[in-house]
């Protein structure tokens, strides 16, 4: 694609130079217009001649400079005519194929413009797979979406694989909503306090948050667009944001506590969503 670009870069570049040469070529020759009776009381016009599609100028000592359409005009008598005409021949080629060229030469841009822009779109399909696969195959993460799950729809808690163990029954455990609640607390003076269960969890929690604000920086650098990337972690953004079921107290501890840990990077990504959302104003219970 790159290999591409270059060369409708050089295309344009030998269009343009096209262009100079044929402006160059048809610039003033020696020449006598043949005027009909009824123009400029008839006569010649013996000096430099210049012609375009439409014009003919001429410039004499006698007359100056004038301008006369082709109809007004018999015929021209150039003083080297055989050289005139060959060359006349080769500059109007030249100036066609110019023509041609441009035309080509933006057809091949837009169109390498175009793929280029489909090729992009997927490159960031394919790193915003890739990231949200490495997030999703994270144990923390899934923990603590399990658990976020939990504070929406469990009005008690529910059975979390938040332990390690050989046996399945010894990793997967009872959470409750007031125990998650009660570990994601910010204030220093109980943090001293907290048990392993509740270290586990804040740690579920900061994986979880700290992908969050990974996205918010792709995002920010437009490596992934907001909308790609809500097609993937929709659910989970939708239930921290304003019009999820989440209630105000929970979403709030959340949300507090990933302003506390990972600055304002969570907050900025659901005003992506929702540029009104301000979670410090929701009400707790």
């Amino acid at each position: 694609m790159r290999r591409f670009m270059i060369f409708g870069a050089l295309g344009l570049i030998f269009v343009a130079f096209l262009f100079y040469v044929v402006n160059d070529i048809k610039s003033a020759r020696p020449a006598i217009v043949h005027l009909k009776p009824a123009v400029a009381e008839g006569g010649d016009r013996d000096g430099e001649v210049t012609t375009t599609d439409k014009y003919v100028t001429v410039e004499t000592a006698k007359h100056g400079k004038e301008i006369f359409t082709w109809d007004q005009i018999l015929y021209i008598s150039e003083k080297d005519l055989s050289s005139s005409r060959r060359l006349d021949r080769v500059v109007d080629l030249v100036d066609l194929l110019s023509k041609f060229g441009l035309v080509a030469t933006v057809l091949f841009f837009l169109i390498g413009l175009y793929q280029y822009g489909q090729t992009q779109k997927w490159e960031r399909e394919k790193f915003l797979a890739a990231a949200v696969k490495e997030f999703d195959d994270s144990k923390r993460v899934r923990n603590a979406k399990q658990m976020i799950d939990s504070l929406a729809q469990y009005p008690a808690g529910r059975q979390i694989d938040l332990l390690e163990g050989d046996k399945y029954e010894d990793r997967r455990v009872f959470v409750s909503n007031n125990e998650i609640y009660s570990a994601l607390t910010t204030t220093s003076e109980k943090l001293g306090g907290l048990n392993d269960r509740a270290v586990i969890i804040r740690e579920c929690f900061d994986d979880f948050l700290s992908g969050l604000v990974m996205f918010c920086h792709y995002v920010d650098q437009n490596l992934i667009t907001k909308d790609a990337l809500k097609a993937h972690l929709g659910y989970w953004i939708y239930l921290l944001g304003p019009n999820g079921k989440l209630a105000a107290k929970y979403k709030y501890r959340v949300l507090s506590y990933a302003d506390e840990y990972m600055g304002q990077y969570v907050e900025n990504l659901l005003r992506k969503y929702d540029k009104d959302f301000d979670w410090k104003t929701l009400k707790q219970e």
